[in-house]
């Protein structure tokens, strides 16, 4: 199998700075911000029985678990849990991701969500139980000062922020002006969103968009409108395309790195690897070219993984 055409077309010297930068993930401690939920998976027989399958960590603990495989040293959740039944089940599951619940509040006025997956007659159905009801102050202030904190003590954030506007989520209008408030008060730390919020919610960060996160103004991948559109909101495009990855920062034109994506691919794994890679200090360009080359593994990326698909040349 040949190697995409933006990793044939890598100079040696790109190929230093990309080795420079994943040697640099062991060292890092990232923060991830969002839902924490607990992902059900159930199966309806033919006879209409239910049977439960799977029961894994779900949300932020995907990019949690992705940033693990990556190496990153210190893996903190910034987030609210319910002190429910879900909780504790989730909580039995940490030994597996290893991260750090410092900046996790637990309140009995909050309701873990539960991701389900529901397989039938060979389609399959996704929906949220989510708690009824908007973060209340007494929640989304405490949360706010731990947003903060973890982004002060740690090298770089993540804010995982994806779902319908009118359901609740721990990341909501309030969280994302502090957001952009990090990002007005230190330019230099690492910070990167996944969100389907409107342009313009994360300005200063990056941000990973998928297809369906997209406005319709740029859903055809038209190069021209997201450079536009960085320029415009403040924020650095990271923007999956069937065909590769395309980059775009304010003050730069955006760029497509074709890229054959595999069919089992994780956004998640790719979030993490430009998360990592650029809060390792990696610019936009070459953060792309490495969440480029995570996109194509099939399986476990790991930085060692991405390392040999770079170096394949």
């Amino acid at each position: 199998m040949t190697s995409p055409l933006f990793l044939r077309d890598l100079a040696l010297s790109d190929i230093a700075a990309i080795r420079d930068v994943l040697s640099r993930f062991w060292r890092l401690r990232i923060a991830v911000a969002g839902d924490l939920t607990l992902c059900r998976t159930l199966q309806v027989t033919d006879a209409g029985l239910v049977i439960k399958s799977e029961e894994t960590i779900g949300g932020i603990g995907r990019v949690l678990a992705a940033l693990c495989e990556l190496t990153v040293q210190i893996r903190a959740a910034v987030t609210v849990v319910g002190d429910d039944g879900v909780w504790y089940e989730l909580k039995e599951r940490f030994a597996e991701l290893t991260f750090s619940a410092d900046y996790l509040q637990s309140d009995s006025r909050w309701t873990t969500p539960v991701d389900y997956q529901i397989s039938e007659a060979g389609a399959a159905r996704r929906w949220r139980l989510r708690h009824e009801g908007a973060l209340d102050e007494a929640l989304s202030l405490p949360l706010q000062m731990q947003l903060r904190a973890a982004c002060r003590q740690h090298d770089g954030l993540v804010i995982v922020d994806r779902g319908p506007t009118f359901e609740a989520s721990v990341i909501d209008d309030e969280i994302r002006r502090v957001a952009r408030h990090i990002a007005e008060q230190d330019a230099r730390k690492g910070l990167i969103a996944w969100s389907d919020a409107p342009l313009g919610q994360f300005a200063g960060w990056w941000r990973y968009l998928e297809p369906e996160d997209l406005p319709v103004s740029i859903a055809n991948n038209d190069l021209r409108a997201i450079t536009a559109a960085a320029m415009e909101h403040r924020e650095t495009y990271f923007v999956r395309t069937k065909s590769g990855l395309i980059v775009a920062a304010p003050d730069q034109t955006a760029q497509l790195l074709p890229a054959q994506v595999t069919a089992d691919f994780s956004p998640e794994a790719i979030l993490a690897t430009i998360a990592a890679a650029g809060i390792a200090g990696a610019d936009p360009l070459t953060a792309a070219q490495i969440g480029a080359a995570a996109a194509t593994i099939a399986g476990s990326v790991t930085s060692g993984a991405i390392a040999a698909k770079i170096e394949k040349k």
